[in-house]
C-alpha cells in the first residue's frame, strides 16, 4: 500500500473530539474486539505448521506473551464510504470518520512494537505459510532463547521479557487474520504490544476494556495534526453544525477540501 494513502477511523462525535483534543488514539486489547476468537484461531492455525517440539516451544512462548503483555488494536478502514461501518461504529451515521496518513499513524517517535497491518480475509493457510517463511529468523531466535534457558519455563519467559520483539512481529502478523464475513470493512490495524503495567481500562456497553493511549503527534507539534489527519468525514445523519465548527474553529488545513459529508441517502 502507498505510504501516503489515507485510512479512516470511524467513531462518535465524542470520540472525534477526544482525538482532536488529545492528539492521540486508544487501542483496545485484541481479546476485547468484536470477534474475540480471531487470535485464538490464528494461533492454532499457525502452530499446526510446526513439528511437535517447535509447537511446544512456540506455544509456551505465546502463552507467556499473552499473559505478560497486552496486544492492542486501533481499527481503521481503507474507505470512508462503508455504510455498515457508519452504522456500527459511527453512531448510526451521526458520527465521523477521521482520515489518517498511513505513513505517520504509528507515530514519528515510534518503537518497533507498533505495526500497521492490512487484514487478510481469505486463504489464511497460504498467508500463514508465508509468515512461517518470512518470520523464520524470529522463530529461530525463540528457539535459541528456549535452548539458552535450559528448557525451564521461568527462565525462558525472562528471556522473552528482555527481548519481546521477535514475538511482537509474529503476533502482529497473526492479528491480520479476519473472518471473511467482515471483508467489506476493508480493515487496517494499528497493532501495539505493551507490558501489562502500561494498560488502562475503560467501560463500554457494560464491559471493562483494557486499552493503551497512543500519541501520534509529538509534543510541540500539535499544530500539525491537520497534516497527519487531513480529512474528516461526517456521517449521513450527523448534525452539520459539527462541520461548521471544524471549518471555523479547526486547524489550518481543515478547510473546504478537508471536511466532508457522506451523503449516501441514509436518514
Amino acid at each position: 500500500m502507498a505510504q501516503d494513502e489515507l485510512i479512516y477511523h470511524y467513531t462518535t462525535i465524542t470520540g472525534l473530539n477526544g482525538i482532536i483534543s488529545s492528539r492521540s488514539v486508544w487501542a483496545s486489547d485484541c481479546r476485547y474486539l468484536n470477534d474475540r476468537k480471531e487470535i485464538v484461531h490464528a494461533i492454532d492455525l499457525f502452530l499446526d505448521r510446526y513439528d511437535e517440539n517447535s509447537k511446544k516451544i512456540l506455544s509456551l512462548a505465546l502463552h507467556w506473551y499473552g499473559f505478560s503483555r497486552a496486544h492492542c488494536v486501533f481499527s481503521l478502514s481503507r474507505s470512508p464510504r462503508v455504510l455498515s461501518q457508519w452504522r456500527a461504529y459511527g453512531e448510526d451515521g451521526r458520527g465521523a470518520a477521521i482520515g489518517f496518513r498511513r505513513k505517520y499513524l504509528p507515530g514519528i517517535g515510534k518503537t518497533s512494537s507498533r505495526f500497521l497491518v492490512d487484514c487478510i480475509y481469505h486463504d489464511h493457510g497460504s498467508f500463514l505459510d508465508g509468515v512461517v517463511e518470512k518470520r523464520g529468523e524470529d522463530i529461530e531466535a525463540l528457539r535459541k532463547m528456549h535452548t539458552d534457558s535450559g528448557g525451564a519455563a521461568d527462565s525462558f519467559w525472562k528471556l522473552i521479557d528482555k527481548d519481546p520483539e521477535p514475538l511482537a512481529r509474529v503476533y502482529g502478523q497473526l492479528l491480520r487474520l479476519k473472518n471473511p464475513a467482515f471483508e467489506e470493512e476493508q480493515e487496517v490495524r494499528l497493532v501495539m504490544s505493551v507490558p501489562i503495567r502500561e494498560v488502562r481500562t475503560r467501560v463500554a456497553k457494560g464491559l471493562i476494556i483494557p486499552y493503551v493511549e497512543h500519541p501520534f503527534v509529538d509534543s510541540g507539534e500539535q499544530n500539525f495534526l491537520w497534516f497527519l489527519a487531513p480529512e474528516i468525514w461526517f456521517g449521513p445523519r450527523c448534525d452539520k453544525r459539527n462541520m461548521q465548527a471544524l471549518q471555523v474553529f479547526g486547524q489550518f488545513g481543515w478547510g473546504i477540501k478537508g471536511v466532508h459529508h457522506y451523503d449516501c441517502g441514509y436518514i
